[in-house]
């Protein structure tokens, strides 16, 4: 297997600024990184340091302001946004800072969310019983199986995270980025 094969992410010279009215801020200036495959990473610092920045570049969920990201290889950066987005429903699970539970959905509903995003309209009556059958057994190992029908705010802090987590997992994501 080659060096670059083996690598989840590489990221390099990824630069973000945020404007506030007339006020530019900077959060990140070049930042560069291999992440390899199986490898874990921590991802520390002070509150505000541009950790939460950090990650929505390299899941694709913003874009820089310059520099590039590639995902298994495949230069994520100059992709349109919506291949962008097909690359990102298929290989990136994440675990939001704030969990980000839709609160109109129950547990199921809020775990099945990615594999319906994934799925075109047509294809889901056909994939609908494999996806909660696999949501089912992921929710069952976090412990959550008597929770299916709960919505968001009955459950503990805790449960919801054990859930965002569940969503996270529920398309097998080659990389997972918790906040």
């Amino acid at each position: 297997m080659s060096d670059a094969a083996d690598k989840a992410i590489v990221a390099r010279d990824l630069r973000k600024t945020y404007r506030l009215g007339r006020t530019t801020l900077p959060v990140l200036r070049g930042v560069s990184m291999d992440v390899r495959a199986g490898e874990f990473v921590a991802i520390v610092g002070a509150s505000g340091s541009g950790k939460s920045t950090l990650l929505h570049l390299l899941g694709l969920l913003d874009a820089p302001d310059e520099g590039s990201v590639a995902l298994d290889g495949q230069n994520a950066t100059s992709l349109s946004a919506r291949k962008r987005c097909r690359l990102r429903c298929r290989h990136v699970g994440f675990v939001f800072q704030f969990y980000h539970l839709l609160p109109e959905l129950n547990v199921l509903e809020n775990v099945l969310l990615p594999g319906m995003v994934d799925t075109p309209l047509a294809r889901w009556p056909g994939r609908r019983k494999r996806l909660r059958a696999a949501a089912g057994e992921i929710l069952d190992r976090l412990g959550l199986a008597e929770r299916l029908r709960h919505r968001p705010r009955e459950l503990s802090g805790g449960e919801r995270q054990r859930v965002a987590i569940a969503r996270a997992l529920m398309n097998r994501p080659r990389l997972l980025l918790a906040d």
